[in-house]
C-alpha cells in the first residue's frame, strides 16, 4: 500500500525536520535514560510493573514519500541544497538541480568598467555524502537559464520543475573533482576565498546580465528579464559517481552566499591579484529557490520495496532516505488489546542490517538520525503526542531520540536506533485505535542524502516495540 499525503503533511514532515536537523548535527550521545526506567516503580504490594517486549505484533513496510518542500526559507539557519549525481548499487541513482534566483544588491548596477568575465558562485556547505575518500570523484557542471517565472512566496517541492532552456547553457560545462571542492581553498582577486564551486558565464549570457542590470528600476524588472539559474550535473565516468556535495544558498557576505561574481579590470589593470568584483546575489527577502530531486529506483534491489511490488504483509527488511524517497511504514495493529495501563516507556527499536548485493553500505552511509509521524486512519499525518509541544521545546526531540548509536549483540557491533514514544502508545491504548500507525523519516538538513536498510521481520533484527507498564492489581 502505498500511502499519499497531502501539502499539510509535508509541511509537517518539513516543520519537524527543521526542528530536528537545528540542533541533529554534532549530537554525540542519545538520552535512552530519559525515559523511565523498567525497575522504578511506586513501592507498593497492589502495583506491578510488566514488561512486553517480543510479543506485539509489528508490520513494517518501505513507502515512498515522493516529495518534500525544498523552496522553504529558514529563518534561523542558511539554505543548504545539493547539486550531482550518485549511483547507488543497492537504492539506485538520484539527481540534485539547485533553481535559484540572483538579483543586484544595489537599487541599479553601476559599473566603472565593462566585465571581463561573469561566474557562478556556490559556496560549499562543509557536508558531502557518499564516498567522500574517492580522491577522483569528478561531476561535470553546468547552468542553464529558466524561461518560466519564479515566486519567493510560492513554496516549492522537490519534484517540481520549472521550464529550462536546455538547448542554450548560459555556461560552458566545467568538471569539478569533488574531494578538491572540499578542501581546496581558492584565490579570487588576491584573497584566498573558503571553498565554493564556481562555473564560468558565457560572455553572451555576462552582456544579458548586465544590460538588465542596468536598466531595472526594481528587483521586479530585473526578475522579468533573468528569471531564474538552474544548475545541473552529469556523471562522466559511466555513472561511478557515489558522492553528493551540498552548497549554501544563503549566507552573510561574498564567497559565503550564491552569486553571479562579475570581474573586470579598471584603467588598464591588469594584474589578476588586483581585478575589481560586482554581485548579482542571491538574498532571502527577494528570490525564490528550490532544490530539485529525482530518484531512479527501477533495475535496482530497492525497487520492489520501495514500489511495493512486493506482496509481502510485513517485509523483512525496510529502507529508508532522507526525503524525497524511501520511508518506514510502522503498524502495530492489536496495540488496544494492552491493558488500560500506566505507559513508562514505550521504546521502538530499528537495527541496521546488512544483505548481500549492497557493496555500497559503508560508503553511502545512514542517518545519524531519524524521527517519527503519526499517521490517521484517513492517511493523513500528525505530530505524535511524544512530539506535539516540539516547536517550542527542544527537550521533547531530546525525550524521543532517535539518535544512531552503537551496539554490541552477541560479539557483533551494529546500529541502532531507538524512538521513545510512550504518550503515544498511552492515548493509542486509551482510545482503543485499531492500528498505532508511524512513518519514520529521515531529517531534512540534506534533502535526499543518507540510506539505512533496517530489520523488518527479520531473523535476527526485526523492529520491535519495548513497553513497560504500571498496573494496580
Amino acid at each position: 500500500m502505498k500511502i499519499h499525503f497531502t501539502l499539510n503533511n509535508k509541511l509537517l514532515n518539513l516543520a519537524i525536520g527543521l526542528l530536528i536537523s537545528g540542533f541533529a548535527i554534532g549530537t554525540t550521545g542519545c538520552k535512552e535514560d530519559t525515559i523511565i526506567k523498567a525497575g522504578i516503580t511506586p513501592a507498593s504490594d497492589n502495583i506491578f510493573s510488566n514488561a512486553i517486549g517480543d510479543t506485539l505484533t509489528i508490520i513494517a513496510k518501505t513507502i515512498e514519500d515522493d516529495s518534500i518542500a525544498t523552496g522553504f526559507t529558514p529563518t534561523t539557519t542558511n539554505i543548504i541544497h545539493g547539486a550531482g549525481v550518485t549511483n547507488d548499487a543497492f537504492f539506485g541513482r538520484t539527481n540534485w538541480g539547485i533553481y535559484m534566483q540572483v538579483i543586484p544588491t544595489a537599487s541599479n548596477l553601476t559599473l566603472p568598467a565593462t566585465p571581463d568575465s561573469a561566474v557562478l558562485i556556490l559556496p560549499y556547505a562543509g557536508f558531502s555524502w557518499g564516498d567522500t575518500i574517492n580522491k577522483n570523484a569528478t561531476l561535470e557542471y553546468s547552468v542553464y537559464r529558466v524561461t518560466e517565472n519564479l515566486s519567493r512566496d510560492t513554496l516549492y517541492y522537490s519534484k517540481d520543475k520549472k521550464s529550462i532552456d536546455y538547448a542554450n547553457p548560459v555556461s560552458d560545462p566545467v568538471i569539478v573533482n569533488l574531494y578538491s571542492l572540499k578542501y581546496d581553498s581558492i584565490k579570487v582577486a588576491g584573497s584566498k576565498r573558503k571553498q565554493h564551486l564556481r562555473i564560468k558565464l558565457k560572455g553572451s549570457f555576462l552582456n544579458e546580465l548586465v544590460t538588465a542590470a542596468k536598466n531595472a528600476n526594481n528587483n521586479g524588472d530585473f526578475l522579468n528579464s533573468i528569471k531564474g539559474l538552474y544548475i545541473a550535473a552529469r556523471d562522466t565516468n559511466n555513472n561511478t559517481c557515489k558522492v553528493i556535495p551540498y552548497f549554501f544558498l544563503s549566507g552573510s557576505g561574498d564567497y559565503s552566499r550564491a552569486s553571479v561574481a562579475l570581474y573586470y579590470n579598471e584603467n588598464g589593470n591588469t594584474n589578476p591579484d588586483n581585478i575589481s568584483t560586482s554581485f548579482l546575489n542571491f538574498t532571502t527577502a527577494d528570490c525564490a529557490h528550490f532544490n530539485y530531486i529525482s530518484r531512479k529506483y527501477d533495475g535496482y534491489p530497492a525497487y520492489p520495496f520501495v514500489k511495493r511490488t512486493t506482496t509481502q504483509t510485513s517485509d523483512s527488511i525496510i529502507l529508508l532516505q532522507n526525503e524525497p524517497g524511501a520511508a518506514l511504514d510502522i503498524r502495530i495493529p492489536y496495540i488496544k488489546n494492552l491493558p488500560t495501563a500506566i505507559i513508562n516507556k514505550a521504546q521502538l527499536v530499528i537495527t541496521k542490517v546488512s544483505v548481500a548485493g549492497d557493496p555500497d553500505a559503508e560508503t553511502m552511509f545512514e542517518p545519524n538520525r531519524i524521527f517519527p509521524v503519526g499517521v490517521d486512519a484517513t492517511g493523513k499525518a500528525y505530530a505524535i503526542l511524544d512530539l506535539a509541544n516540539a516547536s517550542d521545546n527542544t527537550a521533547a526531540f531530546d525525550f524521543v531520540d532517535g539518535v544512531r548509536q552503537s551496539v554490541t549483540i552477541n560479539g557483533v557491533t551494529i546500529s541502532q536506533w531507538r524512538l521513545n514514544i510512550p504518550r503515544e502508545v498511552q492515548k493509542a491504548i486509551t482510545n482503543k485505535v485499531d492500528a498505532l500507525h508511524l512513518r519514520i523519516n529521515g531529517t531534512v538538513t540534506y534533502p535526499g542524502a543518507y540510506r539505512l536498510i533496517a530489520g523488518g521481520k527479520h531473523s535476527k533484527y526485526s523492529i520491535r516495540l519495548n513497553i513497560t507498564y504500571t498496573q494496580a492489581n
